[in-house]
This record gives C-alpha cells, structure tokens and sequence, in this order.
C-alpha cells in the first residue's frame, strides 16, 4: 500500500475527529448551495466557514465554560497559592514540602477546583481545534462538491483516459514534474511524502514506470490517491502558479478557465478570494514580481491598475485576526501576584505567559497574512466566539457570591476529610497556618467505635461553628488581607 496521505488526515484521533468534522462542512456547504441555487447562485466558502465555526465553537461551549471557570478563580486564588509559595520559600526540608502541599491542596478545594482542572478539557478540546483547522485548510478533502471542480483538469493533466488508467505518460511526466518544481510552485515542499512513490517523485519519474504502475487492472487505488495529490497541490496554488499550469499546458487553457472560475465563485468572499492568502492578493493586485511582496519596496508596484478596496479587505484579514487575538487575551483573567514592586520574580511561568500573551497577536497577524484568507476568516470569527463567551463568563462569575461557593466548598472538603478519618481545624486554618498539618486520628486503632463517633460529632459541631464565625461579616477582600497579614509576620 503506498504511503501517500490522500487528502484527509490519517493521524491518530484529529484523522477521526475530522472526518466527522467534514461532514458538517459538507451538511453546510450542501445547504447553502441548495439556498443559493433559488436565486441562481452557489453556496460560498467564506459563509460556510463562518457558520462552520460558530457551531463548533458552541458545541464546546460546556467545556469552554469550565475551562475559563477554572481560570477566572485561579485569578482570584492566586494571591493566596503565592503567600504559601512564600512562606516555604526558605525552608525546603520535607515536613515543610509535605505542609505547603496540603495547604495548597486546601486553598484549591476551598475554590472547588483543582490543580490540573483545565486539562481535561484542554485534552477534549485540542484535537477538535486541530481538526477544525485540518478541515478549512484542506476543505476539497472533506467537501465532494469543491473537490470535483478539480477533476476535468486534473484527469487531463493525469493523462487519463475514459476506462480510468493513464493513457498518456508523457504528459502526467510533464505534470508531475511541473507540481514539484520548487521554483514554479513553492508550496510543493508540503507533500514531499506524498511525491514518494518512484512512479510519481521528480527524481526517479519516467513514463515506462509511469505506464506500469497507473495503467493496470490493479492501479485504481494508486490512481485515485494520485489524483488526491495533484487537488491538493493545486487548491494550494497562488494566482502566479496557476499562471504557470496555463503557460506550460496551453492546449488546457478551457479547461483551467472553467476550472478557476468555479472555484473563484465558492471562494469570493467580500471581493477577494479566500484560497489565496493575504500576499498574494496584494502582489496580484499591484503586479509585483514573483508574488514577494518584499518587492513593493523596489518600486516595482503598479498602482495605476489595482483594486485598491481588494487590498483594503485583504490587510484587513491579518489585522482583525491581531486585534481579535488582542482582545481575547485581555479579556481572558489575569492573575495576580502578592508582590507588587516585582510580581513576576516570584513566578516565572507570569513572566512567560505574559511575554506569550504579547506575541501572540503578532503571530496571528503573520500566519493569516500568509495562509489562505479562509484561514483567517476562521481565525477571526473563532476569536470572536471566544470573546463573547469570556465576557458572558466573566459577567456570571462576577455576578457569584463567592463567600458562599467557598463556604459551601469548605464543608465539602471537611466532609469528605471527616469521612476518611481526617480531623483538621477547617479549611482556612489549614490554608494559613504554619504549623505542619498533624493528623488527630492518626491513634484512632486504639479508640473504641463509640468514641471515634463521638469524636466525629464534635469534629463537625466545631467545624460548623468555625466556619460561621469566619464567613460571617467578611468578604473575600478581607479574608485575603488577613492571609497576606498573617503570612507576612510569620515570615519575620
């Protein structure tokens, strides 16, 4: 079996998810084409992909919700988790380990949520995003209707023939060839694996090896995962590279026409055409050599015949992709830190999120800049989403009382911890002290039943009145300061 991707992805779980994925781009696409074809129209892939997006994005809504749940209370917890990193600063003996470890743990069921409470939703989200990104990058894989605008031409550059096997080997030669020429066609260098096969890669191609593997009986398979790669490297070509399969195959020129057209009509979006990415719309549209845009600078733009409201949409694409990444990021909460003259000395995963959180934007500019304008538009309107539900997340989490969540979460984690067995002088004590945790029932096997009930009882006739005392009358402010307070001087 040959080692070729085909076009859909094959790799473990995001191969799966996106097949799945692609269906709904196809449900979509279908729909909109049937809507479309009432006013003699056809369905559009900026659409598609917008309304593609949106779905996915709300269907992860619950594990969104939890994911930034999780991140809005670790805001507010973490001045705490710090005092604690500082009170053990300078005593790394293992009584001391073992004393902020359960203090810490303490803390994070005083919130209700746990240490490692995003990663299962980042492990459930991961390979949904890949492979949502696998299906808008790749969409003639998963959508039938965009693939079969390929297939006339590709079939002629095959040197197909009517019993489907090559005919012609000479001008699949000629094809294949062309494809793979680095110079001509820059993005050849992504299917390096899938020109392995000696039939089809450039340095070992001839048309006797040609004639044997795709002219027999048993070439259907071959031919079929062949053909997939000419689609994939032609749905990548920019406005220049298909200029190049119009000057090499001149006796296709119908053909490439009727090609282009159908897939200039699924892919204009607000003027511009989304299987191209941002820099080739511009270079296009001001003619500038080898669509490098580094060009521009050498004076070799022709602004007498451009579109000047193309290129407006297409910078436009890598900007919005920048300031939505922008927005989200400061929308997202921000911990805080205890030391306000050098926050990030203390913890320098901060410092590093922080200078993460700077370049991000900028990366999201270059990347839509330089991938098709339909990756953008994803880009875009998947920042967007998530936006909108941080906002809607941070009004429901402001809104909480979180005195109350925190009593509530405090006689959860004592009855959990009287259950096993476990007396502690509750939750904030066990959050703020410095004394290492001791174990009241660590003599337990020497009591009889009828004591370890009785002091159970008193266990939680204390716990309750503690707790009333310290909630009471308090906020979460207050209750912050007098940690920081009582940190502090034992720290002295």
């Amino acid at each position: 079996m040959y080692e070729l991707l085909l076009t859909k992805n094959s790799t473990f779980i995001i191969g799966q998810v996106a097949w799945v994925l692609g269906k709904l781009m196809e449900a979509i696409f279908f729909v909109l084409d049937k809507i479309a074809s009432l006013w003699g129209g056809t369905a559009n892939l900026g659409v598609a992909i917008i309304i593609f997006t949106v779905i996915i994005y709300l269907l992860m809504l619950p594990l969104t919700i939890k994911q930034q749940k999780f991140s809005k209370l670790s805001a507010i917890m973490n001045p705490e988790i710090q005092a604690i990193q500082a009170k053990y600063k300078n005593n790394k003996t293992p009584e001391a380990m073992d004393a902020m470890n359960k203090e810490t743990s303490a803390v994070y069921a005083k919130y209700g949520v746990s240490p490692t409470g995003s990663c299962l939703q980042l492990l459930i989200q991961m390979p949904i995003l890949f492979a949502l990104y696998r299906v808008i990058y790749a969409i003639p894989a998963y959508v039938p209707m965009v693939k079969y605008q390929f297939y006339n031409l590709v079939n002629a550059m095959m040197g197909m023939g009517s019993t489907n096997e090559v005919v012609d080997a000479e001008v699949f030669v000629k094809s294949a060839k062309l494809i793979q020429d680095k110079d001509l066609f820059k993005s050849a260098i992504a299917f390096k694996k899938q020109f392995k096969p000696e039939y089809f890669n450039i340095d070992t191609i001839s048309v006797d090896k040609v004639t044997q593997a795709l002219s027999g009986p048993d070439s259907a398979a071959a031919i079929e995962t062949t053909r997939n790669t000419f689609i994939d490297v032609l749905n990548r070509a920019s406005s220049t590279e298909w200029t190049v399969i119009s000057n090499n195959f001149p006796d296709l020129t119908t053909l490439i026409d009727n090609t282009k057209f159908a897939l200039e009509r699924y892919n204009s979006f607000l003027g511009i055409n989304i299987g191209y990415s941002p820099a080739d719309t511009i270079c296009t549209q001001l003619g500038l050599a080898d669509n490098n845009i580094l060009n521009l600078f050498k004076g070799q733009a022709d602004f007498g015949h451009a579109n000047y409201l193309i290129i407006l949409v297409a910078i436009l694409i890598p900007i919005l992709a920048a300031v939505t990444q922008w927005i989200g990021v400061k929308l997202a909460p921000q911990a805080q830190s205890n030391d306000s003259t050098n926050p990030n000395d203390e913890n320098p995963m901060m410092s590093s999120m922080k200078m993460m959180n700077t370049f991000m934007p900028l990366m999201s500019a270059f990347f839509c800049f330089t991938l098709p304008a339909g990756m953008g538009i994803y880009w875009i309107i998947g920042a967007v989403v998530r936006s909108i539900q941080q906002v809607a997340i941070n009004k429901y989490i402001d809104k909480m009382d979180i005195d109350k969540v925190i009593e509530k979460n405090m006689e959860k984690y004592n009855a959990k911890l009287a259950k096993r067995g476990v007396l502690t002088q509750g939750i904030n004590n066990m959050a703020n002290t410095n004394t290492k945790f001791v174990n009241p029932y660590s003599k337990q096997s020497q009591k009889t039943d009828e004591q370890k009930e009785k002091d159970k009882k008193a266990y939680e006739k204390y716990v309750k009145a503690d707790n009333k005392k310290k909630t009471s009358g308090s906020s979460i402010a207050s209750k912050a300061n007098m940690v920081k307070d009582f940190n502090e001087r034992n720290n002295k």
